[in-house]
């Protein structure tokens, strides 16, 4: 069988080195870097396109580095490890601004090479994650799934993590207590609390826990001083205790006079780059503008990671989140601070704009701060409850760019795209959005 060259053009959305076949048919590789020549094993195709891998690197980019982890060619996790830092970087700028120009919307095409900004570096490109999520297979084994499997790689650590969490794993897997709560455990999560860098682990039960689970993970807790707590959860069941974790917000200048501690409930949402979070919360505060008499609307408001900075300056800020154990946070959090300019409530996002617009409700400022799915159907909500600014911070540059084509339609025009590195080491960008409301000429 012949053996096919492929010359890489460009990333494309999902971190594939894009190609064409002789024929002009499009394909798709992992592992590959634009001006890179290599060959492939194709794993699926169609009529119009080829997905696969590389197999072999025939002229290399001169931003490939040999990847630092040793899991990395068998786990799924980190597509990028191959790249230079800076490459990476520029590989998620390339991969929206590529998205931007194939939305046809002539307001992105002017986007893509005027107000798309290069990415905002992480701190750390390494031991970010305050939190992993581990598979436990049939055999007790502890790790990561491989790629494009549903078979667990074992490991000892992840490149990824928080030291203390490396740590803690590596001990965990010495002890005879924690073999035993593997029998019943599908996945389970180690978190690392910013607070005092102890650790809680939420263990994936299959059946509710009996005392000598209880007592398996009592015995773990005394055995390893790092461990603050564990907490067990399952499909059938709801989780006994609950824990929480925070972070320290330092005061920022022009929007927060003091510091401000946000927590959140153990197995709840929260970016896992506590850094870059600050990072990244600074970047909202800037494209709001808060002014004191200014009312916001805070969707998918989680623990308040915005809505609370937000209310040191606001004259009103109204959360609204789906997830109640997130809701309970938002309060909490907007007490300790001694706010009384917020609400919050849980409720469906599409639902609770419907209801606000026909309760004929305005608000100077959106925040939004959807999962991967985007906002899709709710542009004319937006256009209806927004007076002023819209913020967007998308974690999918793919339903990003779908929602701002909405958007425009609506009466929105877009003055700013900030992506920021929420997650080196693999394809996956986080974006913030400006958009203004256009006024009636």
């Amino acid at each position: 069988m012949p053996t096919h060259e492929y010359h890489i053009e460009k990333f494309v959305h999902g971190g594939f080195g894009l190609s064409h076949t002789q024929d002009g048919q499009v394909i798709l590789l992992e592992g590959a870097i634009p001006k890179e020549v290599v060959t492939a094993e194709i794993l699926s195709s169609g009529k119009n396109l080829l997905q696969g891998f590389t197999s072999r690197i025939l002229l290399p980019s001169e931003f490939r580095i040999p990847a630092p982890c040793p899991y990395y060619h068998k786990c799924g996790g980190c597509d990028f490890q191959h790249l230079e830092y800076t490459r990476q970087l520029q590989g998620k700028h390339d991969i929206l601004q590529d998205l931007l120009r194939r939305s046809r919307h002539p307001a992105l095409n002017l986007a893509a090479t005027g107000i798309l900004t290069q990415p905002i570096a992480s701190p750390q490109q390494t031991g970010y994650r305050q939190r992993i999520r581990l598979q436990v297979d049939s055999q007790h084994r502890v790790g990561f799934y491989k790629r494009r499997s549903h078979n667990c790689v074992s490991i000892k650590n992840c490149l990824l993590a928080a030291p203390e969490i490396n740590t803690c794993l590596k001990d965990l897997l010495q002890q005879h207590f924690f073999d035993k709560l593997l029998f019943q455990t599908d996945t389970l999560e180690i978190l690392l609390n910013p607070s005092n860098n102890r650790i809680h682990i939420v263990l994936h039960f299959k059946r509710k826990p009996r005392p000598t689970d209880i007592l398996n993970a009592g015995n773990l807790t005394q055995a390893l001083p790092s461990l603050e707590k564990i907490i067990f959860t399952g499909k059938t069941f709801a989780a006994s205790v609950h824990g929480s974790l925070s972070f320290t917000l330092s005061p920022i200048p022009s929007y927060t006079e003091k510091e401000l501690s946000l927590s959140w409930e153990t197995g709840a949402f929260c970016q896992v780059n506590i850094e870059q979070n600050l990072i990244l919360i600074k970047t909202v505060l800037d494209f709001c503008r808060i002014k004191k008499e200014e009312a916001v609307l805070d969707l998918f408001c989680g623990m308040g990671n915005f809505s609370v900075p937000l209310a040191e300056k606001a004259g009103r800020v109204l959360g609204i989140e789906g997830q109640a154990s997130a809701i309970r946070s938002a309060k909490q959090n907007s007490s300790l601070a001694s706010q009384n300019n917020t609400d919050f409530f849980k409720s469906p996002i599409h639902q609770a704009c419907k209801e606000l617009v026909q309760e004929n409700k305005v608000f100077d400022c959106i925040v939004v701060d959807p999962p991967r799915q985007g906002i899709p159907g709710l542009a004319r909500e937006m256009s209806r409850l927004c007076r002023k600014r819209l913020i967007y911070i998308s974690c999918d540059p793919a339903t990003l760019c779908r929602d701002l084509v909405d958007l425009l339609h609506q009466g929105f025009t877009l003055h700013k795209l900030q992506p920021l590195d929420m997650f080196p080491q693999t394809h996956h960008i986080e974006t913030v959005a400006l958009l203004k409301k256009n006024t009636p000429s």
